[in-house]
C-alpha cells in the first residue's frame, strides 16, 4: 500500500520518521511523497500538490499548530484524504467539523480525553477521568478541562499518577538503587488509562513502553469535537491499513 507522508527538517524529528518508514516497510507500506517542511512554515501550497493524487492517506509529522494549518489549507485546495497525525484535541476543536470529513486518525502513547464523556471507549477508565475531573476542580478550578488543553493536562496527570504508583511500590526508605529494582522488575498496569509498562523484556530502547492508542476523532456529547480511542494498548498490527 501507497502513504505519502509531510514532516519536518529537523535532526530530532527525523529519527521517528525514519524509524516509522523502516517498520512500515515489513507490513507493505511504502511512501510515495516525503516532503520536508521547515518549522512553522506558513504556506503549504506546494507540498499539497506535490501529495494529490498520490494517496488518501497522509501521515504528518508536525506539532499540533502545524498540523492544524496544513489540514486547513489542503481542505482549503479540495484535498480531502484521511489525515493521521498526533491527536490532540487542540487540531480537532480548531478544526471542528472538518476534522471529522473525514474522520480523522492518530497514534498516541497516552490516553484520549473528552470532558464529562464516560461512556463508549472511556468507559474503561471513566474512574480516572473522574478522579482528575475532581481533583482539578479541588485544585485548580479556572482549567479548562474541556478546551483545546484538557487533554494535555489529563495524559500529563495519568503519566504522574504511574509514577506515584511506583514511588509507593518502592516504599517509604525508598532510594535510588531500591528504585531501580522496582523498575527492573516492573510489569504492570498502574492505572486503568495506561497500558501495561513491562521493564522485564529486556528491551532498553522502548523503556517499558511498548504499546499505543488508536485514535480518531469524533463529536462529543458537549458539541466539541475530540478524540476517542478507536483500539486500546495495541503491541502489534498484523498489517497497516
Amino acid at each position: 500500500m501507497w502513504r505519502p507522508s509531510i514532516s519536518r527538517y529537523s535532526e530530532n524529528w527525523a529519527p521517528g520518521v525514519t524509524a516509522f518508514k523502516a517498520e512500515g516497510r515489513k507490513y507493505g507500506l511504502n511512501v510515495t511523497v516525503d516532503d520536508k517542511v521547515q518549522a512553522n512554515a506558513a504556506n503549504y501550497t506546494q507540498q499539497i500538490l506535490d501529495l494529490k493524487g498520490h494517496a488518501d492517506v497522509v501521515f504528518i509529522w508536525l506539532n499540533a499548530l502545524e498540523a492544524t494549518e496544513f489540514i486547513k489549507q489542503a481542505h482549503a485546495q479540495g484535498y480531502n484524504p484521511t489525515f493521521m497525525v498526533f491527536p490532540f484535541n487542540l487540531t480537532s476543536q480548531t478544526l471542528g467539523n472538518e476534522a471529522l470529513s473525514p474522520v480523522m486518525e492518530g497514534v498516541a502513547m497516552y490516553p484520549a480525553y473528552s470532558k464529562g464523556d464516560y461512556g463508549g471507549p472511556f468507559a474503561t477508565y471513566a474512574d480516572d477521568m473522574k478522579e482528575f475531573e475532581a481533583q482539578y476542580a479541588k485544585y485548580d478550578p479556572n482549567a479548562d478541562l474541556s478546551g483545546g488543553g484538557g487533554d494535555l493536562l489529563f495524559l500529563n496527570w495519568t503519566a504522574m499518577k504511574a509514577l506515584t504508583k511506583q514511588l509507593l511500590d518502592c516504599g517509604p526508605d525508598c532510594t535510588r538503587n531500591k528504585m531501580v529494582d522496582v523498575l527492573s522488575g516492573y510489569k504492570k498496569v498502574p492505572t486503568s488509562s495506561g497500558c501495561l509498562i513491562d521493564f522485564t523484556r529486556g528491551d532498553p530502547y522502548h523503556l517499558g513502553g511498548h504499546m499505543l492508542n488508536i485514535l480518531e476523532t469524533y463529536t462529543s456529547p458537549s458539541g466539541k469535537v475530540n478524540w476517542r480511542n478507536a483500539n486500546t494498548c495495541v503491541e502489534h498490527l498484523p498489517g497497516i491499513s
